[in-house]
């Protein structure tokens, strides 16, 4: 029995040190582009494209739309040109949110300072919701892909409104589990516009030779990344219910010797 729970616990860890690892990943890629957006709101994009055209080269993946590329990127750049004040209400708040919130989901810490993890969760929702107002005022008032874009960052909206409020009400309650499982998708979902980069490069690289539009491959982003980061978020919730749930049955069974 002993040899089966030092496995169970020794595959345990390694799973998290691996979704670990992954959200601080993306926690950073998030504070980053939110940090080179708030220093080139007008063109991150534009200056951004160079790095991505080296990438193809050296893939050998030709864009057969590479003529229209210059006007889609001022396209896609122009509502935070236009808008520079919203654009940094937007990405000062959420570079903030990318570099505390991790540290909200480190027991020991947690456990050894819940003042502190008290209040620095209000500022976190704040900075949140600060972030999504210009984030909504962009994504359905200037959507660059359109519909498509316009319905993804809508229904974001509303998952993640809903992850906050019913984190809120749990811990109003008492119930730290359930207040636990709520932030826990409410973050995944705000580490979804970083898998949205990430997957968006994979997309970019494996379509583009295909003549596929720039901003159909965008809408493709958005679904895959914010899908799967939202489906990672509940697998690994329903793993630490399980996980849970044998701690418990460990802790009564009669012990050896």
């Amino acid at each position: 029995m002993s040899a089966i729970v030092e496995v169970r616990a020794y595959r345990g860890a390694a799973l998290r040190a691996l979704v670990w690892a992954s959200a601080l990943v993306l926690s950073l890629i998030g504070a980053t582009a939110g940090i080179y957006r708030a220093a080139y709101v007008a063109d991150a994009t534009v200056r951004a494209d160079p790095v991505r055209e080296r990438l193809l080269r050296t893939l050998d993946r030709p864009d057969p739309r590479i003529a229209d590329r210059p006007a889609e990127l001022r396209r896609f750049d122009a509502p935070f040109a236009a808008h520079p004040v919203l654009t940094r209400w937007h990405v000062i708040p959420g570079t903030l949110f990318f570099l505390v919130a991790p540290l909200q989901f480190l027991t020991r810490l947690r456990n050894r300072y819940r003042g502190l993890h008290r209040w620095s969760g209000r500022v976190l929702v704040c900075a949140l919701l600060a972030s999504m107002a210009p984030a909504l005022y962009f994504g359905l008032g200037f959507p660059f892909a359109g519909v498509g874009e316009a319905v993804v960052i809508a229904a974001v909206a509303i998952m993640l409104f809903t992850a906050v409020g019913r984190a809120f009400v749990a811990i109003r309650r008492g119930d730290v589990a359930h207040h636990r499982e709520w932030m826990l998708r409410a973050y995944a979902l705000t580490l979804g516009i970083a898998s949205v980069r990430v997957v968006g490069a994979v997309v970019d690289v494996a379509l583009t030779p295909l003549g596929i539009r720039p901003a159909t491959g965008f809408v493709i982003a958005l679904w895959l990344g914010w899908g799967l980061t939202a489906g990672v978020a509940e697998l690994w919730i329903i793993h630490t219910r399980a996980r849970a749930r044998v701690r418990h049955r460990e802790r009564d069974l009669p012990r050896e010797g």
